[in-house]
């Protein structure tokens, strides 16, 4: 691999270091239609991913959370100054932390979505903290394949991660916790539901329909998260609180309070879930009649 003093360096080999989990193997996938070579390595193919590490110009980390940083730290000292070393775990501050020990060029990622047959539209964001001469390159394989980026800081990400993960994945399995500690009638729920509360079920079900270790590592993993979730916890304590006293005026103030501080995002929001609403409405329409 070269690079020239006017030209930003283009990877020959990457290598995807759990490449063969579903992340990876979608990312496999979209290098080699950008004619890469990729090299997939596990522990019992490579032990220590020393070969690995030492034939590839971009080094990518795509395992499970818990097991991210012992394989960062595994790796940072193979690295050169010429690679580029990323991630794709869903927090930042520590595995960026990390590969920041490493000579290379670090730029931590999280790709925000499921594996999918195309990303086109999805939010990506990047961490380069040390990007060197790679985030031209980076950044254009992500924009190339459609999908959407952004740069923050590490904290800053796992800050949003908080919100955008940490507690709507918390409400949600909490939601359907509690749907079973009260032994809620689905079947009889779910047929008398409207379709703004048919998209939220299905919200709900396709959150509660993915792997638990991913989920609970999320929860676990970002130190963001409980103060998050605490005052999630506490609101909720006070609004039940005014309810139970019927006390009406601190209820409705509650509400509009809240409103208040979503502001004008409220009718773009209500204009999107307005959509949401009527694919709803007619896919429910449609399997009725079929």
């Amino acid at each position: 691999m070269t690079a020239g003093a006017s030209a930003p360096p283009h990877p020959r080999t990457i290598g995807l270091i759990g490449g063969e989990g579903r992340v990876g193997s979608m990312f496999r996938r979209l290098f080699e239609a950008d004619g890469l070579t990729v090299r997939v390595a596990g522990p019992s193919d490579d032990p220590g991913y020393g070969g690995l590490v030492a034939e590839s110009d971009v080094v990518i980390v795509t395992v499970p959370i818990a097991e991210t940083l012992p394989v960062i730290r595994r790796i940072a000292p193979l690295l050169r100054p010429e690679q580029l070393l990323s991630d794709f775990t869903s927090i930042k501050r520590e595995p960026v932390q990390a590969m920041l020990t490493s000579a290379a060029s670090v730029i931590g990622c999280h790709p925000l979505f499921a594996p999918m047959a195309s990303p086109a539209g999805q939010n990506v964001v990047l961490c380069p903290e040390r990007p060197g001469p790679w985030l031209e390159w980076y950044e254009g394989f992500f924009r190339r394949n459609g999908m959407m980026v952004s740069h923050l800081k590490p904290a800053e990400h796992d800050e949003a991660m908080a919100f955008i993960q940490g507690l709507t994945h918390f409400i949600n399995i909490v939601f359907a916790r509690t749907l079973q500690t009260r032994q809620a009638r689905l079947e009889q729920i779910l047929k008398v539901c409207s379709p703004v509360y048919q998209v939220l079920f299905a919200i709900l079900c396709r959150i509660l329909s993915g792997d638990a270790h991913l989920y609970g590592q999320i929860q676990a993993a970002n130190p963001n998260n409980p103060p998050v979730l605490e005052s999630f916890l506490a609101n909720g304590r006070d609004f039940l609180d005014v309810v139970e006293h019927k006390d009406w005026d601190a209820v409705y103030g509650f509400f509009d309070e809240a409103a208040a501080y979503l502001g004008d995002y409220r009718q773009v929001a209500r204009e999107e879930s307005d959509f949401l609403i009527e694919q709803m409405t007619d896919y429910l329409a449609q399997r009725r009649d079929s």
